[in-house]
């Protein structure tokens, strides 16, 4: 029976789990862009089933009738849950829930939530417990109602390129909205116990013994052991991450395959029944996935851990792509937004391609021994390690838009190092509770190369060139990448016709990526929210005019994304709103030039946040140049003639720094935070205008607009912001002119693409 119907469906199980995988992923991916209605989809699933079942009967395959129906109920299962929102709430409403989690004593998981005056959440939500000046919250505890008066946010959604979909992400931890309770709220009930607050509890208590034991080495090892990195040094997150090594910090399938290991290895020695040795693993895998958090890639590697060991009890051989693919498959199903995951899609993409390319390194490590060269294990880690580098290049790029050179060399001292200081922490760990003593001795010891590691890490990443900033790759040049590997690969069987298949994907792929090196000069508007930043750039060079305020990092990962290192930052004011996040990108590893600030700009007044960003840059000896009127800003291949202020403007608005510049047949002229009053007559004509002060009543007079009469007028202002911005009476000033009016609240990041006397727009926002 089994051989007839292998028959019927021509394909060996492993084949038909991941043709099945592939449609259901496909399924879901296409729900960001097509969402068929719940009933079409039923009815169609039942259509192509029938079918199936007739071809089966006929002895024919059914499998791509069965592929239809797993992308149709994909596409149902994740545009229904992305489909269903819930309403953030108006500030100062009355909030009720059940706790259900705790995340910490001021943050807690509530569900069957009720909003008075307002509709409720289907979701769980999360709150923080706010108390006054001076009062210790007694927080609450699993079970107890809790009831108080706050507001609910729903999470922003990406509105440049390079953000993140913070919606995405909170719909992939189980919930979407979170706000506060202000002081006064109040707990009735009793409280109910919860497997995972006492796992919480425990995990608590590890990192407890893990500081009380291993002292000004904690943080690392609370990092390593439980991916706890709240106390890590910025510093030496910055520099693992350079070096490629920062997945250390975040357990994951490396940390849970080095326990796994080591697990069966004793398993092994002890010699237990095939069954208990087989529960064993997965209690003990399984409690350690959830005491350290949980996280994508350690649940893809828990579940591939507990095939391997089922296929090891049965006797059967264990098929490292057919578990990938099982993984998938079981994670999507339970949640099919993790697909949009970063951590979800950067774990299953460096594993699928460290499996893909592996044969072929395996192929070469045993051509050389049978050549007897010597050192053979050693050749066989190196090229493993080179293996999974080159799997992680693409998505390296993606997330942080260059690619750390030190990465494999780094990696493989990490794989050296890592069992050392991750099994012999926990067995120091499980020490102390019998001598404490005896634990901190032993971990003086263990924070000795734990030490070296750190030096070596934060040495490597000061090099000059230890990294290369790229464009991130789209979503496309990725999977043209992963076509590219499964041709190459000999894990996967094709027709004839492979190598032109591999040679067309190639193609592809080279001119797909080659889109992200345009020419083309083009003004970007970001959408910082109240705020302005803007960058002007042609080709790989690039000018930021203004950087946001200090809570956005837009700016940055914009630049990373886009792979850009700036040439001058020009600065029109030191409010924070435009100058606020200077700091963020000083700090980062992006390379900036000189920065440019209006004469007598104020630095005196400025914001504290602006004061010390300043302060760092002087530190670190880039220029810090004054212009005035009259002046020009030559950098990145452009030239921004200075048109205000001259020396008798007083203030920080009427000192902003106006600009204009000609590029590309077309003039741009950037007003910063001008007040009318301090408006001139002599500015000139232009095609597109970054309008003055995010649209105040006070900036942009009607003489203005007929005056320089702009064709495309962009306005960089947040939503519903409490300053009312833009004013009517300055959208009808430009409305009377005749200027196409752009606002970052309702389009997102706003590109404008120069092309000789042509202007075309792209909103991020569609």
């Amino acid at each position: 029976m089994d051989r007839a119907l292998g028959n019927v469906l021509l394909f060996p199980f492993r084949r038909r789990l991941m043709a099945v995988t592939i449609a259901w992923l496909s399924g879901i991916a296409g729900a960001l862009y097509v969402r068929l209605p719940m009933g079409l989809t039923l009815l169609l699933c039942a259509l192509l089933a029938c079918i199936g079942i007739l071809r089966c009967r006929r002895r024919e395959s059914a499998l791509l009738f069965g592929m239809a129906v797993m992308a149709l109920l994909g596409n149902a299962c994740a545009g229904s849950q992305l489909s269903c929102r819930d309403a953030a709430s108006l500030p100062g409403a009355t909030i009720s829930g059940t706790v259900m989690a705790i995340e910490s004593t001021t943050r807690v998981w509530l569900r069957d939530v009720t909003v008075e005056d307002g509709p409720s959440p289907e979701r769980p939500v999360i709150v923080t417990l706010m108390t006054q000046e001076g009062e210790e919250s007694t927080g609450a505890q699993v079970g107890q109602r809790l009831s108080g008066t706050g507001r609910l946010f729903a999470p922003e959604e990406a509105r440049n390129p390079g953000d993140g979909n913070r919606r995405i992400q909170a719909l992939c931890e189980g919930y979407e909205l979170s706000g506060y309770l202000l002081p006064g709220w109040e707990v009735q009930g009793e409280p109910v116990f919860s497997l995972r607050e006492a796992i919480r509890r425990m995990r608590l208590a590890v990192l407890g013994r893990i500081e009380a034991v291993f002292g000004e080495a904690a943080p690392l090892f609370q990092a390593l052991m439980l991916g706890e990195r709240r106390e890590m040094d910025a510093g030496l997150t910055e520099a693992l991450r350079l070096t490629g090594t920062a997945h250390v910090l975040t357990v994951s399938g490396l940390h849970l395959g080095m326990i796994a290991a080591a697990l069966d290895a004793l398993l092994r020695r002890l010699r237990p029944r095939r069954r208990l040795r087989l529960a064993v693993q997965m209690l003990v895998l399984g409690f350690f996935a959830c005491l350290s958090g949980a996280a994508p890639g350690t649940i893809r590697a828990l579940i591939m851990a507990v095939l391997r060991a089922v296929a090891s009890c049965r006797g059967r051989r264990y098929e490292p792509l057919t578990a990938l693919s099982f993984a998938a498959l079981v994670m999507t199903v339970c949640c099919p937004v993790l697909l949009f995951s970063g951590s979800f899609q950067f774990s299953f993409f460096v594993v699928l391609g460290m499996q893909l390319l592996g044969g072929r390194f395996r192929a070469a490590h045993l051509r050389a021994r049978r050549r007897r060269i010597p050192r053979g294990r050693l050749v066989q880690t190196v090229v493993q390690g080179a293996c999974a580098q080159a799997a992680a290049i693409p998505m390296t790029l993606r997330f942080y838009g260059y690619v750390p050179l030190l990465a494999l060399p780094m990696n493989l001292l990490c794989g050296g190092i890592m069992p050392l200081l991750l099994l012999g922490g926990w067995a120091v760990t499980a020490l102390s509770v019998i001598s404490l003593e005896g634990a901190r001795l032993a971990a003086r010891a263990l924070a000795v190369p734990a030490r070296c590691f750190e030096m070596l890490s934060m040495a490597a990443a000061s090099l000059s060139g230890a990294i290369v900033r790229l464009p991130a790759p789209y979503a496309a040049s990725l999977l043209l990448v992963l076509l590219l590997m499964a041709l190459g690969s000999d894990r996967i069987r094709f027709g004839a016709g492979r190598g032109r298949a591999a040679l067309c994907a190639a193609v592809l792929l080279l001119a797909s990526y080659a889109l992200r090196f345009v020419p083309a000069a083009r003004y970007v508007q970001l959408d910082v929210g109240q705020g302005d930043a803007a960058i002007l750039r042609s080709g790989r060079n690039c000018v930021l005019i203004d950087v946001g305020p200090e809570d956005s990092y837009d700016m940055l990962r914009y630049l990373r994304f886009e792979g850009l290192t700036p040439s001058a930052v020009v600065l029109s004011h030191l409010d924070e709103d435009h100058a606020g996040a200077l700091g963020t990108l000083l700090r980062s590893e992006v390379e900036i030039g000189p920065i440019y600030l209006s004469v007598d700009a104020g630095e005196e007044t400025a914001t504290e946040p602006v004061r010390e960003a300043l302060a760092l840059a002087r530190e670190m000896e880039l220029p810090v140049r004054e212009v005035e009127r009259g002046g020009a800003i030559e950098a990145g291949g452009f030239q921004l003639d200075v048109l205000s202020p001259d020396g008798t403007l007083m203030g920080s608005n009427e000192r902003s720094l106006v600009l204009s510049a000609r590029v590309e047949g077309t003039t741009l002229l950037m007003a910063g935070d001008l007040p009318i009053g301090s408006e001139r007559e002599d500015f000139p004509d232009c095609e597109l205008l970054k309008v003055a002060h995010h649209g105040s009543k006070y900036a942009t007079s009607a003489e203005f607009l007929q005056q320089t009469t702009p064709e495309l007028a962009l306005i960089s202002v947040g939503a519903d912001n409490r300053y009312g911005h833009p004013t009517g009476r300055v959208l009808e000033d430009l409305s009377l002119i005749g200027a196409r009016v752009l606002r970052t609240d309702q389009a997102g990041c706003i590109t404008v693409w120069l092309i000789g006397e042509r202007r075309l727009v792209q909103t991020f926002l569609r």
